[in-house]
């Protein structure tokens, strides 16, 4: 619970942030559609067999207990949560003009 709790707080400060910058990511619903998908493949890809390799795992105490594949909830939410809020303070810092 407490992974899924901290992804929330980070999507609320991204959300803030975006509105508050009045930032706008992606050019169509499409565009953004497609970018989740492909950071969800690749992601899920990438952590899947990382965790049936043994490379890492998860502790079941910390997430709710629903699991995609291999992945718990929380782990795909991570791939779409932390890249939002990366392409949001991204394009706060290279605006040309701070409102």
């Amino acid at each position: 619970m407490e992974y899924l709790a901290i992804l929330i707080a980070v999507f609320l400060v991204s959300m803030s942030l975006k509105l508050k910058y009045k930032i706008q990511l992606f050019k169509s619903v499409k565009e953004a559609l497609l970018l989740a998908i492909l950071l969800l493949v690749i992601g899920g890809l990438w952590d899947s067999y990382a965790i049936l390799r043994g490379y890492w795992s998860f502790e079941k105490e910390f997430f709710i207990g629903i699991d995609i594949g291999v992945m718990p909830l929380e782990e795909c939410l991570f791939m779409l949560i932390i890249p939002f809020l990366v392409l949001v303070l991204y394009r706060i810092v290279t605006r040309k003009s701070y409102c």
